[in-house]
């Protein structure tokens, strides 16, 4: 999937259409400066004049090039955070303009190249899951969309993979109580998920632990039919033995 984000490389400069563009009023010089050396990917020296661009002529026709450019600019310079500021600005300022969807699914990226692995803060995971969510709700067959499906369902993984991570974390140092609440939720946000026989284990288990029989017994229950042939469910055979539970 990094790879896929690699090739919008160039969808990114193609989209942009400034660099090759000649512009021939007056207070397009900044801007025609500003295109040459994102052209050459001197993309700080692009910022640093893009800026100037816009703040000296703030009612120029080339203003809109100007925002999405320095956009552009953050986001191949790998300021994402900033970024995301001038690619929302530009949807807010042109909301109908043929560009405002990239912006959107761009938005999108910026949170997808800052997201952490599963075991650290996903907030910018879920902005990205949103980003992605509502670009592909508003603009279907953009040219876009295959990619903001695939980062999206990439994003809603690592998601799935935090939240076990976590729930996992406590189960291991027997912090039940911390470690249910996890894993119900887990239970209750991805239903069907991969990972589902591990999460029932885990939560009947720490109900084992607690000595809530009566509940371990019911999700033991629950895995043995579900899943009877996973690893967890034969990790589950002992503990069904004690409380007597029938098996098949």
């Amino acid at each position: 999937m990094r790879r896929m984000a690699a090739a919008l490389g160039g969808l990114l400069f193609l989209a942009a259409g400034c660099a090759t563009d000649p512009l021939i009023q007056p207070d397009s010089v900044t801007v025609n400066q500003a295109n040459n050396f994102y052209a050459r990917e001197r993309f700080s020296q692009a910022i640093e004049v893009y800026r100037k661009a816009i703040d000296e002529n703030p009612d120029s026709p080339y203003r809109r090039q100007a925002l999405l450019g320095l956009a552009d600019s953050l986001y191949k310079d790998g300021q994402f955070f900033e970024a995301v500021v001038y690619y929302e600005r530009f949807g807010e300022l042109y909301p109908l303009d043929p560009l405002t969807p990239r912006a959107l699914f761009y938005m999108g990226m910026c949170h997808y190249q800052d997201a952490l692995d599963p075991d650290r803060d996903q907030t910018n995971t879920d902005k990205a899951i949103h980003h992605f969510k509502v670009f592909l709700e508003l603009y279907p067959s953009s040219k876009y969309s295959p990619f903001a499906k695939g980062f999206k369902e990439e994003m809603e993984a690592r998601r799935i993979e935090s939240r076990l991570e976590v729930a996992q974390f406590y189960f291991r140092l027997d912090k039940n109580v911390a470690a249910i609440r996890r894993i119900r939720d887990f239970l209750t946000l991805h239903p069907g998920a991969a990972q589902e026989a591990e999460a029932f284990f885990m939560l009947a288990t720490c109900y084992y632990r607690e000595e809530a029989f009566s509940k371990a017994a019911q999700v033991y229950t629950i895995l043995l039919e579900r899943y009877p042939d996973s690893p967890w469910a034969k990790e589950a055979i002992p503990y069904a033995e004690k409380l007597r539970i029938k098996k098949g």
